[in-house]
């Protein structure tokens, strides 16, 4: 899995453009945060370089958090070529997004 820590909005659309892409919508401050982000440490490694992974900061990047309504941290959209597929809202566990990944990878 490759991570991506978003700088700017104009990059988000290129990075969810190909392949599967799981974008996290969160903060650094929020407690769930922190934790789902200890779960997503397990997907980079579970899955290498097949999906990507990108952490967008919705203190820093409020164009792409008012784009795709997103009202509760955290939330993460499944992306595959650039089309959400799926959509999460709050902490998962790791088989929980497993199922999601696993079946959009059979798709690709």
């Amino acid at each position: 899995m490759t991570t991506e820590t978003l700088k700017k909005e104009s990059g988000f659309d290129s990075l969810i453009k190909s392949g599967i892409c799981l974008a996290c919508f969160n903060t650094p401050w929020s407690a769930p945060c922190r934790a789902q982000n200890s779960i997503l440490d397990c997907l980079e490694r579970r899955y290498g370089q097949r999906i990507k992974l990108v952490n967008v900061n919705i203190d820093h990047l409020e164009q792409l958090r008012t784009r795709f309504g997103v009202h509760n941290i955290p939330t993460m959209i499944l992306f595959n070529r650039g089309m959400e597929c799926q959509r999460l809202v709050g902490v998962h566990p790791e088989a929980e997004l497993c199922t999601a990944i696993e079946e959009e990878l059979k798709r690709v």
